[in-house]
């Protein structure tokens, strides 16, 4: 299950509640800066005690001695180094895993308003791109960490151990080199945020280019799509150049050497006043020496760190910009007797944020349909029959409006046993990447071979799989794209008859198959539709003429209903949709 996004208020905060699930390792990292930063400012101290007690005296065995326990600091902090590199990486892997496993879970429990204003490039590029930008950051951080640490032990160094004097002198230039690191990391920020952006408008213009090649080319509108495509790469690329200018006036190093200068030409000055030891000297510039490399370091771990932090603000944004459906309800599980009757009590809905500033596609819209029976909706475009269906199986709620089933709210029934008990064959079918079988089980992936095969026979998907080497092995490709639109429908219908649902919806499901075809797989259906509620959004005369109730909407209102002979006689509008196809008899006007 997704984390409650509501629960953490900023991005920040999401970024430390995921660490925090991994605090042993955040641990060893920050034990391991400090070792490691601990044992680089220790070094040159003990090459200075060397210089005024070993050399300056020839003291060979003391010499052996200091060297040895030099070498041994030395090795203990390239692998004390190595240790929290490789930790850091592995805290960054496990940081981004359970990134990546959250928002994709959180993805699949976000109403389908969500997914309708979403844009399917940005939302790759955020689970791709910008997870591994964050762990870089994290994997990166101790290098952005360890020029602080390193900055304050060798100024407590300088004060404490060595000279106060050079101290004093350092203090304004090391005042200075924070106060650089601080503007860089400042300046960066923006330049770092809009490279995710960046990149996001590239991966989107991509993705529609590849997905509608087919489009594209029929249109011969290449031209645009290389146009677009060129206009979000120069965006990346002056975002690009955007940050390199500011890299390019990266001034901490350039002040690093100004203090490593000044601090030698005052030792020297101080050592020829017989006030310092050379070896103080050394260790003093050793000391800020050893600063020059985490100083290079901070250089992009900066702008790793500021990439990172733009990252999980778009991660946390696109989380917390809808909330998960509801899935609390008072029924434990689906009832037992459950039979079917469907009612719609005076609904309204809109499609927008919150229905409240577009046209209703469904206003004071009222129905109800009886155990078992078969109800077809008809009408215009755009009327809301599908919407309608929608609201049904709660992708949306509407705005307002009860919609009950065997006289209890829907809002009440667990929404995964809702969903699961209705068949739904949509009208735009979706086949996912994978094979027949797989497709046709995707909502019982524990169903048997003999069981898939059994709904496939009856959805007519034999005459054509037998096509196909690989026969129901065979991958459909993206979207499907392999299988016509009328074998894309009969696996559709045969993934809904595998669930075996109480409620069956079919919206315009044969409207791609020939009539041969279709006429099987109705005299298919008759079987399948037996002891189940069904509605039926089609506009085929026969299986419209068949059902045992016709609602006629328009404008998303009900304005007739009852069955085929009733309404040719009283309803315009529905003799409008058989007035192409049938000698009508006189209107009976009913007062």
């Amino acid at each position: 299950m997704s984390l409650d996004i509501k629960q953490i208020s900023s991005y920040k905060k999401w970024f430390l509640y995921h660490l925090v699930k991994q605090k042993f390792l955040v641990l060893c990292v920050l034990v391991g800066i400090i070792s490691v930063t601990s044992l680089r400012v220790i070094i040159p101290i003990v090459i200075g005690y060397i210089i005024d007690t070993t050399l300056i005296t020839r003291d060979l065995t003391n010499l052996i001695l200091l060297l040895a326990i030099t070498l041994t600091v030395y090795v203990s902090r390239n692998a004390m180094d190595y240790i929290t590199m490789m930790v850091g990486h592995y805290l960054g892997l496990k940081t981004e895993q359970n990134m990546r496993q959250e928002f994709f879970d959180t993805l699949q429990y976000k109403p389908l308003r969500y997914h309708d204003k979403a844009r399917i490039g940005d939302l790759q590029a955020l689970a791709t791109n910008d997870l591994r930008i964050i762990n870089t950051m994290i994997s990166h951080g101790a290098f952005y960490i360890y020029p602080f640490f390193q900055v304050i032990m060798a100024a407590i160094l300088l004060i404490v151990t060595l000279d106060l004097r050079l101290a004093m002198i350092c203090t304004p230039f090391i005042l200075l080199y924070i106060y650089f690191l601080l503007q860089y990391r400042r300046r960066i920020t923006p330049w770092a945020a809009g490279r995710m952006v960046t990149h996001s408008n590239v991966a989107v213009v991509l993705q529609d280019s590849i997905s509608g090649a087919a489009i594209v080319r029929s249109f011969t509108a290449e031209e645009l799509e290389r146009e677009k495509f060129h206009q979000a790469v120069i965006g990346f690329r002056d975002n690009r150049i955007g940050e390199t200018k500011v890299q390019a006036k990266f001034y901490p190093l350039l002040v690093l050497y100004l203090t490593i200068g000044a601090t030698f030409l005052a030792s020297c000055i101080f050592v020829f006043q017989d006030t310092l030891t050379i070896g103080a000297l050394t260790a003093a510039n050793l000391l800020l020496i050893t600063l020059i490399d985490p100083t290079n370091m901070i250089f992009w771990a900066t702008n790793d760190m500021m990439s990172g932090f733009a990252a999980c603000s778009r991660l946390y944004t696109s989380l917390s910009l809808e909330e998960e459906e509801q899935q609390e309800s008072y029924l434990l599980e689906w009832p037992d007797n459950f039979r079917g009757r469907i009612e719609f009590r005076d609904v309204t809905f809109a499609y927008g944020d919150d229905g409240t500033q577009n046209t209703p596609i469904l206003k004071n819209f009222s129905f109800i349909v009886e155990p078992y029976q078969r109800v077809a909706l008809v009408g215009p475009t755009g009327c809301g029959k599908t919407t309608m269906v929608k609201l049904l199986l709660r992708l949306y709620e509407p705005q307002e409006g009860t919609i009950l089933l065997d006289g209890i709210d829907i809002r009440n029934y667990p929404l995964d046993e809702l969903r699961r008990h209705i068949g739904y064959i949509e009208q735009d079918i979706y086949l996912f990447s994978r094979t027949i079988s797989e497709n046709i089980a995707f909502g019982r992936p524990n169903a048997s071979q003999e069981e898939i095969r059994a709904m496939a026979e009856l959805a007519q998907v034999n005459d054509f799989v037998q096509d196909f080497p690989e026969e129901y092995n065979t991958v459909v490709g993206e979207r499907g794209t392999r299988l016509s639109g009328g074998e894309k429908q009969r696996v559709a219908i045969a993934r809904a008859f595998l669930t075996d649902p109480e409620i069956l919806i079919l919206d315009d499901s044969v409207s791609a198959v020939d009539s041969k075809t279709e006429e099987k797989i109705t005299h298919a259906m008759e079987n399948v539709v037996k002891n189940r509620t069904t509605l039926v959004i089609t506009h085929r005369l026969h299986t419209i003429r068949t059902s045992d109730k016709i609602i006629v909407l328009k404008r998303g209102r009900i304005v007739a209903e009852g069955n085929h002979n009733d309404l040719l006689q009283s309803s315009e509008d529905y003799r409008r949709i058989f007035g192409k196809h049938l000698v009508l008899p006189e209107l009976v006007v009913r007062t």
